[in-house]
């Protein structure tokens, strides 16, 4: 998930094994019994855009793809859906299951008739398992098919950031050849300018931690001993129970009366905006408590009558007003000040369900069954909310993607020793100045970790 602020994506900037963009293409580099599934593989570095590029394309062509991510938390983020609820599983063997008894390959037939890909954000926590039986799924969709190009699937992502949990990785899948053979590599970094920081995001990813700890050091950095519980940016923590103590503890420190900001649903819901069975964490809470002063992240992208942004996904302010409606926000960006609102998502359908005895809808939110004609849909579920939350505090896997202008890590947490967790947490920032690092540099090289399995997408 890569939503960056002014994101340009020139062909100077694009390593390209095959074009990622031709299905032609894409069957010319396979052979003959493999030309049925175009498959295509879009990567690159933290902060290059490839969300973005993928969001383009589709902005301009809705057909060129469905976009769907791996998480909850990032389909939240990107305004988009989970890869599970699309294709209706729950995990490995769930979707193992819906393979063997023909529901997966019905439901890749009827995104067919919409779509003419699906692409997968955030692949690098994908099981390689469930890329393997989406390909089979694909190929014998196809196999039903008579439509130009058939149904193909990109996967998004860079494999140096978050991995799987107790998985394979999707490069160790049967079917990865597919993708490699037309694979596309984004070079240039949008988020953080050409220069020491940036030098040392590329060694921190390749796991080279004394490489990145003299340049950070020699370009300004300190190295520092405890926490600054009033950290004027995000605390980035491991654990979702911290981020909810951090955030509460946070809030409570500002003078002044809370102010609830309350989401709105009704029938079929997706499983990402409900609260998670495992954590307890909700995708899209029922009530947030805020207060005029804090802190918050922006979650979608908003723009004005003439297209231009004003604010992004992942932008950071403090709120600095509340109306009924709206609640305004002061950018650390650019301090401009910004109107949020309310948006709606919606779960439906374009063929009409069974027993439907809803009637047209007008406007975005309505409480009830409806068909939307500009959409062409049949609604069955909606949510209304505002995108935003606390932002003082946000654990690794909810910021993945997210440019942020001032972080704080703990790298004291065993956690970090984890792989890719240092590289992801520093590659939030935009700007070595927004950056406060604590724990001694000798802990930061000791926990600045890669798996070696990924070397070569170095």
């Amino acid at each position: 998930m890569e939503e960056d602020t002014g994101v340009r994506v020139d062909a100077a900037d694009v390593c390209v094994g095959v074009p990622g963009d031709d299905e032609r293409s894409a069957e010319e580099c396979a052979s003959p019994a493999e030309a049925t599934v175009p498959c295509e593989f879009l990567t690159g570095p933290a902060g290059c855009g490839k969300t973005y590029l993928w969001r383009e394309r589709i902005a301009i062509d809705p057909t060129q793809g469905l976009l769907c991510a791996t998480t909850g938390i990032a389909a939240v983020n990107l305004g988009t859906v989970t890869l599970n609820s699309t294709l209706k599983f729950f995990d490995t063997e769930s979707l193992r299951d819906a393979y063997l008894n023909g529901s997966l390959v019905r439901r890749m037939k009827d995104i067919r008739e919409d779509y003419r890909r699906i692409v997968i954000d955030e692949v690098s926590m994908m099981d390689g398992d469930q890329l393997g039986i989406l390909v089979r799924g694909a190929l014998e969709c196809n196999s039903f098919l008579s439509k130009h190009p058939p149904l193909g699937l990109t996967i998004v992502g860079d494999v140096c950031q978050l991995p799987p949990i107790k998985a394979k990785w999707c490069f160790e899948s049967d079917e990865w050849r597919r993708f490699e053979a037309n694979t596309t590599r984004l070079t240039k970094i949008w988020r953080q300018d050409a220069g020491p920081f940036l030098e040392a995001l590329n060694l921190t990813r390749a796991g080279n931690g004394g490489g990145a700890a003299e340049l950070l050091t020699a370009d300004g950095l300190e190295w520092h001993s405890a926490l600054d519980i009033q950290f004027n940016g995000t605390t980035i923590v491991s654990k979702n129970d911290a981020v909810s103590r951090y955030n509460s503890e946070a809030l409570s420190r500002i003078l002044g009366a809370c102010f609830y900001v309350e989401s709105q649903r009704w029938g079929k819901q997706r499983s990402e905006w409900g609260q998670s069975k495992r954590t307890g964490e909700w995708g899209i809470p029922p009530r947030t408590p805020l207060k005029i002063g804090a802190y918050v992240m922006l979650l979608s992208n908003s723009y004005n009558d003439e297209h231009d942004l004003v604010f992004a996904n992942g932008d950071c302010g403090w709120i600095v007003d509340q109306r009924p409606g709206a609640v305004q926000v002061k950018l650390a960006r650019n301090e401009q000040v910004v109107s949020v609102c309310p948006i709606v998502r919606d779960t439906g359908t374009k063929e009409k369900p069974s027993g439907w005895s809803g009637g047209h809808g007008h406007g975005e939110y309505l409480p009830r069954p409806h068909w939307m004609p500009d959409r062409k849909r049949f609604v069955e579920g909606q949510v209304k909310y505002f995108p935003m939350r606390l932002a003082y505090a946000s654990t690794v896997h909810r910021s993945q993607g997210l440019s942020l202008d001032n972080v704080q890590i703990d790298i004291r947490d065993s956690f970090y020793s984890q792989p890719a967790m240092a590289y992801v947490s520093l590659s939030r920032c935009r700007t070595l100045k927004g950056l406060r690092i604590v724990g001694q540099r000798e802990r930061f090289i000791r926990n600045c970790n890669i798996d070696e399995r990924v070397r070569p997408w170095l």
